[in-house]
């Protein structure tokens, strides 16, 4: 029989892994250590963060941001810091 603590954990009987970042400076918190941009953003927008999944994604790197592709599988940490902008329409 599980208690609903060991229904939570992840297999290996340990809790399951909640980064906290921010998205737009939006507090979010993501289910894993390794993640898509596409993840990434979902994740913001089911916990309410001012985004479309649609929008550029980029990560703070020092005093710049990289843009994190939708398919682009990046390591996330605490604390990180990302923003997610509309993609520019140059038609």
């Amino acid at each position: 029989m599980s208690t609903t603590t060991e229904a939570a954990a992840d297999g290996h009987g340990r809790p399951p892994t909640q980064i906290a970042v921010t998205v737009n400076n939006d507090p979010v918190t993501l289910p894993a250590h390794r993640m898509t941009g596409a993840e990434i953003k979902a994740a913001a927008v089911e916990q309410g963060a001012d985004l479309q999944t649609d929008f550029q994604l980029s990560v703070k790197k020092g005093k710049h941001y990289d843009v994190v592709g939708d398919s682009e599988v990046i390591s996330v940490h605490e604390g990180q810091e990302f923003i997610a902008v509309a993609a520019d329409d140059n038609s």
